[in-house]
Order: structure tokens, then C-alpha cells, then sequence
């Protein structure tokens, strides 16, 4: 399990010297899939371990305003698809695509198609 794996290679920090195995919390930080991990290395000092945040990948809160049609162009948007190519994948005209960008900005509150597909990518991938 790839969480067994994060914990393991915290436990295994070295009492007496205090080192950090770095390459192995990194390795293991990586392996935990789904999931953004922080490890705050200088909370060694003062734990005598280092903390281990991990953080469940989410939609951006604007999700739950989109209809299903919305959020379907928003992930098009977040794989970086131009109108005539969402509108080939989705079956639907170019103006329909131009008019759910329109509301996706709107809903969101975000200003370009970049941020769109920024909140998709830092929060769903």
C-alpha cells in the first residue's frame, strides 16, 4: 500500500542523528497516488520528525454551479482543447461550446479559459 509505504519510510528516521531519508519520503510522496503530500522537513527540528500532510485532490468548488454539460467543456478546457476541437469531442456546434465557456467563466469567477483549466488541473489531476 503506498500509504504504508509514506509511513514506513517516516517511522525509519534515526533517533540519534536525526537524518532524513530524504530519497525515500520522496519516493514514497510520489508513489501515494491521488493525493497531494507535504512534508515540512524543518518540524524535524522541533518533533523530532517531519510532518506529513496529505491533501485528497479535489474539484475546484465552482464544480457543483456547472450543469453536466458545463463541467464536461470545463475538462476539455483543463486538457487544453481549443472550441472546435471540444466541440468535435462533445457532438455539439461551436457556438453551444462558445456559450458554456461563457457560463463556466461566469459560474467560476475565473477570468480566462488558463484559470479554468488552471483549478482543474491543480485540484482534479
Amino acid at each position: 500500500m503506498n500509504l504504508r509505504r509514506l509511513r514506513t519510510s517516516v517511522d525509519t528516521l534515526s533517533a540519534a542523528t536525526r537524518a532524513v531519508p530524504f530519497a525515500a519520503l520522496l519516493e514514497a510522496a510520489r508513489a501515494v497516488g491521488g493525493r497531494h503530500v507535504t512534508i515540512d522537513l524543518a518540524a524535524a527540528q522541533t518533533l523530532g520528525f517531519p510532518l506529513v500532510v496529505l491533501h485528497e485532490r479535489s474539484q475546484p468548488g465552482f464544480v457543483a454551479l456547472l450543469t453536466p454539460r458545463q463541467l464536461a467543456v470545463a475538462r476539455e478546457l483543463a486538457r487544453g482543447r481549443c472550441n472546435k476541437d471540444i466541440a468535435r469531442t462533445l457532438g455539439i456546434s461551436l457556438a453551444t461550446v462558445k456559450d458554456h465557456v461563457h457560463a463556466v467563466l461566469r459560474k467560476s469567477g475565473l477570468s480566462s479559459r488558463l484559470e479554468v483549466a488552471s483549478a482543474f488541473i491543480g485540484r482534479t489531476s
